[in-house]
């Protein structure tokens, strides 16, 4: 697929139909990740993948998105915190971004779909599960397979003239909104709760959650 068109054409895709992978299909997907820039070619990633039922279901009991249970399979993005100096920008973080971008664009154009999750456990939670060691950092998570039907167009919010400025910030100053500010203290408290409490509250906290058509 053309570069241009791979990007313009890439949608998230969190329904997905039963067929396997196809060999080859998931070393390519890593070769596009690896081959993403990275802060001081550090390099630092390491990617778990994850097509087993019962840890997708850990995830989900734990507080994950229940796009990581219904998804055939996933893919959990680390980055070795302990090869940064740049706490202020966070560059493990940029690092792990451009790899997951390669990755999205590399199993749209291989005909499958895929979406990026950060409606995730605890980072502590993730390790346990994991077995991850303290200075490597869970990022996000992908989920991915080949999509149940054609994905639908979405239009960008904004026109490209709105979007960018020469020299300096001239957009009107944005407040923060009293909505967002209440998401942001409720998945504090949801964050800490018990398990067995989140296992309890989960059907109403999948009801909050905003849904797709893709």
């Amino acid at each position: 697929m053309e570069l241009e068109r791979a990007i313009k054409t890439r949608r998230s895709i969190r329904h997905f139909s039963s067929r396997p992978l196809e060999q080859g299909i998931l070393e390519k997907i890593f070769h596009a990740g690896i081959h993403a820039p990275s802060h001081c070619n550090t390099q630092g990633w390491k990617f778990i993948f994850i097509d087993d039922a019962d840890v997708k279901e850990k995830i989900f009991a734990a507080g994950g998105s229940c796009a990581v249970r219904n998804a055939p399979y996933g893919i959990l993005v680390l980055y070795n915190t302990a090869l940064s100096d740049n706490l202020e920008y966070r560059d493990w973080l940029q690092s792990s971004a451009a790899a997951i971008q390669n990755m999205l664009l590399t199993i749209h154009d291989l005909g499958l779909g895929g979406c990026w999750i950060c409606h995730l456990p605890r980072k502590k939670v993730l390790r346990k599960i994991f077995n991850i060691p303290k200075l490597y950092s869970p990022v996000a998570y992908l989920i991915f397979g080949y999509p149940k039907t054609e994905p639908l167009f979405m239009p960008r919010r904004y026109r490209l003239e709105e979007m960018w400025a020469v020299n300096k910030f001239v957009w009107p100053c944005e407040k923060l909104k009293p909505e967002i500010r209440l998401k942001r203290a409720a998945k504090k408290i949801y964050f800490v709760l018990p398990d067995f409490i989140k296992k309890v509250i989960m059907p109403l906290t999948d009801k909050l959650v905003k849904k797709f058509n893709n």
